[in-house]
This record gives structure tokens, C-alpha cells and sequence, in this order.
């Protein structure tokens, strides 16, 4: 039986369950490199919800669960463009954390600091996969319909020459 627990704009999905999970993996996380892999997710999904607010100016349903982190637009109609940089949003958050992470490890490079560099690469890597439901496939999705919508609106009776 699944349980939801609701706060605010969160929705945590079986919390119990995943309140255990997690706390045994980060008991045997003696290395804290998943605490880092946790955070670069955190903050990537911070991109997609500051695009949001920047956008909207509300704040959207973020649900917690066993596989990660989701934005939910509450049904909202985007726009493609729109879509395409809320989508765009994580990504460049997480590109954006690993370029200025480089600049501070070409001063002193420690594991830790390189741990949080690959993990912001990794996470903005992985969701520019176009596999729904990751951000690659939503980008994909808004390029694809302007594509198709401008192809349709140069074909429209009236835009044609007579």
C-alpha cells in the first residue's frame, strides 16, 4: 500500500520506506560520497524550481521519492519554450556549480571538492539523456513541437503567396 505524505509544495511518496532506505545508505556512507551525489541532486532540481519561480511566480509541486527527485507543474500549459528552459534549468545549474567548482580546485584540489565537481557533472550529464522522464527528453519534446509548429505556420493559407 502506497502512503503519501504531504508538506507544503512537497510530496513525499512511501516516506517510511524511504526514510529507512536512505538512512542506511548514508550509515554505511563512510566516504560521504553520497551525501555528494545527493546534494548535486538538490541543487539541480533547485535550477529547474528557481526557472519555475522566474517563469510563473509560484512555486511548484516537488515530489520526493524512491528513485529521485521531481518538479510537478500542477497541470500547467508551457509553452515550448518555456518547457525547454524549465527543462534546461538543472542541467545548466549543475554545469554551472561544476565550472565554478573547476576554478576553486585549480587553487587546491582536494577528493572532496573533485567528488562534488563529478557529481555535478554526472547529474547534469545523466538528465540531458533523451529518455522520458529526464530533462533531455523534455527538451527534446519542446524543440520538436517549435520545429513542427513554425513548419506548420509557413505552410497556413494565409502566409502563402498568391
Amino acid at each position: 500500500m502506497k502512503r503519501t505524505l504531504r508538506a507544503g509544495p512537497f510530496v513525499f511518496r512511501d516516506p517510511v520506506l524511504l526514510c529507512g532506505i536512505l538512512y542506511g545508505l548514508l550509515w554505511f556512507d563512510a566516504s560521504g560520497f553520497l551525501r555528494i551525489g545527493l546534494w548535486a541532486a538538490f541543487l539541480h532540481e533547485c535550477g529547474h524550481v528557481a526557472a519555475y519561480l522566474a517563469m510563473l511566480h509560484e512555486m511548484p509541486t516537488l515530489e520526493v521519492n524512491m528513485t529521485g527527485f521531481c518538479m510537478r507543474t500542477r497541470g500547467k500549459a508551457l509553452m515550448p519554450q518555456q518547457t525547454f528552459w524549465l527543462a534546461a534549468a538543472g542541467p545548466l545549474t549543475n554545469a554551472l556549480l561544476a565550472a565554478l567548482w573547476a576554478g576553486k580546485l585549480s587553487d587546491a584540489a582536494t577528493i572532496r571538492g573533485s567528488a562534488f565537481l563529478a557529481a555535478n557533472l554526472l547529474t547534469g550529464a545523466f538528465n540531458l539523456l533523451p529518455i522520458p522522464p529526464l530533462d533531455g527528453a523534455q527538451m527534446a519534446a519542446a524543440l520538436w513541437e517549435l520545429a513542427h509548429r513554425k513548419k506548420k505556420d509557413c505552410n497556413s493559407p494565409r502566409n502563402q503567396v498568391k
